[in-house]
């Protein structure tokens, strides 16, 4: 078991504690608390708890914040290449759900397939989307990805492609529905050197001046 007590310079009192295989084998249970800021009412003004379960291929996760009300649950599992998992949000305060997702993927070693549905009650209907990677070859890998709100007829579409032209440039690009370009160009000049040219072209206004370019060398000591 941890604690951890931290006082800041602006008089809030942190308090963390942690206790990992105690209770069960795998399971860790953490919970965080502060104090309000000097001149505010009350003992604490935040509190939190996290507890997470792994064992083999699954992985469970819930959280819950005593001052907000919300509860937060997940849970995966992994069999032979094939990842499920889902997400539910519940507030208390409320008592109703605030959102919830499920997700699937396939992962082999040269290509990956997901999908995900997702709905946010804030936000009318469920999101629907999938995405589909490919590593072609040891330079070349492509992507694609689509994406449907069902409250809207419009599906969203995208695709990509990276390059690899040599051990120290790489070359990146992708279209989407909305008739978006993007480049980029990333070159290792040298050990300590890196320089990145990037775009933006929208290919359906192309003369109103909507289109971004941008160039970053970044120096390592």
């Amino acid at each position: 078991m941890e604690t951890e007590v931290t006082l800041a310079t602006s008089g809030v009192l942190k308090g963390t504690f942690e206790a990992a295989n105690v209770i069960a084998k795998g399971l860790v249970v953490k919970m965080e608390c502060e104090t309000p800021a000097p001149g505010k009412s009350g003992l604490l003004s935040s509190g939190l708890t996290d507890v997470n379960y792994k064992t083999g291929p699954f992985d469970c996760k819930a959280s819950y914040d005593f001052y907000k009300g919300d509860l937060t649950a997940c849970a995966s599992g992994t069999f032979s290449g094939v990842t499920l998992g889902a997400e539910c949000g519940y507030s208390t305060t409320k008592s109703a759900l605030s959102k919830y997702a499920a997700a699937c993927q396939y992962v082999q070693p040269d290509f990956t397939v997901s999908a995900k549905m997702a709905e946010v009650m804030k936000t009318p209907g469920s999101v629907f989307s999938g995405a589909y990677y490919h590593k072609v070859s040891s330079e070349m890998q492509v992507g694609a990805e689509i994406k449907k709100a069902a409250s809207k007829s419009d599906v969203d579409l995208a695709f990509g492609c990276l390059y690899k032209l040599d051990k120290s440039t790489t070359v990146k690009g992708k279209v989407d529905s909305d008739g978006k370009l993007f480049a980029s160009f990333k070159q290792q000049l040298s050990p300590l050197t890196l320089l990145t040219l990037v775009s933006e072209v929208d290919t359906v206004n192309l003369n109103e001046g909507k289109h971004k370019f941008g160039m970053a060398m970044s120096l390592t000591p």
